[in-house]
């Protein structure tokens, strides 16, 4: 019995068993033990390994989005419309003793605001890396278990989150040279895709930056 492949093998399962029991917070522990299954160099099982952990990066990645929607909408619920402010300034105008007072407010509201928006882009920031390693892990999965299409669908879904929409077509076809079984399924797939895209592009052709949009629409789903 291979020592190493016990190892390896021990980890896996333990990692399978977190990332099975769908609780985010065992996503990081079924991602460590893949780290750990892998760093026992049993190449054997490596490509199998990669496509478990690039899922876990993906719930990863859920998780972080699912965050980001969350803040994104108790800013909304805490924006003060103009028409409020225009209140503000009005009773100001008034009653210049109260001034300071109203002063401070608005400040710290805008204070508020700031934070609220630091947090949504750095929670953005999150869902990215977590994309960006799943897909790190699904491209060499790829090339380590070419006749399985798992990992190329799994590439292509991962691509299309990061707005890569030519090169995940490419990855989901491949799926279908594996397995032409899998046509009629890919081909919905593209064609929500497309959809996908025509809605970013119209969003960039009206000059916003791209991550603005990218924020924006991940945010929508």
């Amino acid at each position: 019995v291979d020592p190493a492949g016990c190892e390896c093998l021990k980890w896996k399962y333990r990692g399978n068993s977190h990332l099975e029991a769908g609780e985010i917070k065992l996503i990081k522990l079924a991602i460590s033990a893949y780290d750990k299954a892998l760093a026992t160099n049993f190449t054997d099982q490596e490509g199998k390994i990669l496509l478990m952990r690039a899922a876990a990066n993906l719930e990863r990645a859920a998780a972080h989005k699912l965050e980001l929607r969350n803040i994104v909408e108790e800013m909304s619920k805490s924006v003060t419309q103009t028409d409020s402010y225009d209140l503000l300034y009005e009773i100001a105008a008034k009653h210049p003793s109260l001034s300071a007072s109203i002063f401070d407010r608005v400040m710290e509201h805008t204070q508020q605001q700031e934070e609220i928006f630091k947090l949504t882009n750095f929670r953005h920031s999150l869902y990215h890396y977590a994309l960006l390693h799943a897909a790190r892990d699904s491209f060499r999965a790829t090339q380590l278990l070419p006749t399985d299409t798992k990992s190329w669908l799994q590439a292509g879904e991962i691509l299309s989150e990061l707005w890569l929409f030519s090169e995940s077509v490419r990855y989901y076809e491949k799926a279908i040279e594996v397995d032409s079984s899998l046509t009629d399924l890919v081909r919905s797939t593209v064609e929500r895709l497309r959809k996908r895209e025509a809605v970013y592009e119209n969003a960039r052709a009206y000059g916003w930056p791209e991550g603005t949009v990218q924020l924006a629409l991940d945010v929508a789903g």
